[in-house]
């Protein structure tokens, strides 16, 4: 059988059928993303933005990015992926040029929005047209390959972007929006053939992909406890602020060394049963870093966690193909940046919640429960297939 002969990982099916260009657009995206985020908190900081509102201007990038997609794939079914794409990039540029000329709150909360919708339509669309491209045998290590083309701009771009801002406030805004032109360009130009968005998807598409929609929410849910709350925890337990960055760049780290191996590994053993693996490990690495006695062991830890759950948003998207036709991937798609967007809003502001209400050692307490929740669910959904199976072989 054709499927037990295939060898995942070859170039062909990593690079080829245009898929080699969307690695290029994510990458241009990440490092767009990688200013825009961090930025936009320390621009408001800088011009005296209450914590309120802070808080409530960024995580309306992750709400709106999350109503964005379901919209999208209501009212576009039909056009072209192409113009979904663009557009949202192209929004999205403007906004971000905009957004360090202004002092007001109710304008930073618009353009953040803005942004969040805009790039909830590239997310939607440019991983339809990457899951258009790929043969379902390796989409693991393709989605693999994606999210560490997105990954390295981002935090390339996340770590000069500050020493560039201290300068000239406006330049690396300025320099995200190129980057979101010139991907529009190169969409434009060099993606190959027409995407069209089916003009319907087929019926109970949510309740076949629960599983990785539930993925999406957890790994957006940790991922920005990890960045947003972190460094906060750090100082916390008394380490020195010029030490605090080391545990967010030593996660950043192993989520990059860990994409490529582990999402191999899924194109082998399966993405759905590497996904439950990943999340029952996380827990464990998440309890060793707010455990830990010593900042050498939390390092240890923070690579260990970025190793196993950076994998997790390409296991989930995978996932998520896997369980579609190809006709039914613009809606999977949808509800996937959906969920995932919703975890990203939801998770600093309950671990917060919980840091303030139990103690700084409750940093992860919200997220670990989760991650349990996936597993139970994962349990009982894999018991109730397993007992539909059975009546089937009985009638």
């Amino acid at each position: 059988m054709e499927l037990k002969t295939h060898k995942p990982g070859k170039l062909g099916d990593l690079f080829g059928g245009g898929k080699a260009v969307i690695y290029g657009i994510a990458l241009l995206v990440g490092t767009s993303v990688g200013v825009i985020n961090p930025l936009s908190t320390t621009h408001m900081t800088a011009n005296h933005g209450e914590e309120i509102w802070i808080g409530v201007i960024s995580s309306s990038y992750f709400f709106f990015m999350a109503l964005g997609s379901m919209v999208a794939d209501r009212t576009m079914r039909g056009t072209d992926m192409k113009r979904v794409i663009t557009s949202g990039l192209l929004l999205t540029a403007v906004c971000s040029a905009l957004f360090p000329l202004f002092t007001a709150n109710a304008v930073w909360l618009f353009l953040m929005s803005l942004m969040g919708i805009g790039i909830s339509c590239n997310m939607m669309g440019l991983q339809t047209a990457l899951h258009s491209l790929t043969d379902e045998r390796s989409l693991g290590m393709v989605s693999g390959m994606y999210s560490l083309c997105f990954a390295l701009g981002l935090i390339a771009s996340s770590a000069l972007a500050p020493q560039v801002y201290d300068q000239v406030a406006w330049l690396p805004f300025a320099f995200s929006s190129f980057c979101l032109v010139l991907a529009s360009a190169v969409i434009y130009f060099k993606l190959p053939g027409v995407l069209v968005i089916p003009g319907r998807s087929g019926e109970k598409v949510l309740s076949r992909i629960n599983l990785p929609l539930f993925g999406a929410f957890v790994y957006g849910f940790g991922e920005t406890i990890v960045v947003a709350l972190y460094p906060l925890y750090l100082i916390r337990e008394h380490v020195a602020v010029a030490q605090t960055g080391y545990g967010l760049s030593i996660f950043a780290v192993g989520s990059i060394l860990g994409l490529l191996p582990v999402t191999y590994l899924a194109d082998r053993i399966g993405c759905k049963r590497c996904l439950i693996l990943c999340v029952a490990i996380s827990i464990f690495t998440l309890l060793g870093i707010v455990t830990s006695g010593s900042m050498p062991l939390r390092l240890l830890f923070s690579f260990a966690s970025g190793f196993i759950i950076g994998p997790l948003y390409p296991l989930a998207m995978a996932l998520t193909a896997q369980e579609l036709t190809p006709g039914e991937r613009a809606s999977g798609n949808a509800l996937f940046t959906t969920f995932y967007g919703f975890g990203s809003a939801a998770g600093p502001f309950l671990s917060s919640v919980a840091m303030n209400a139990w103690g700084n050692q409750h940093l992860f307490t919200v997220c670990v429960l989760l991650f349990c929740l996936f597993l139970a669910h994962a349990a009982i959904t894999r018991k109730g297939s397993k007992v539909r199976v059975t009546k089937e072989e009985i009638l």
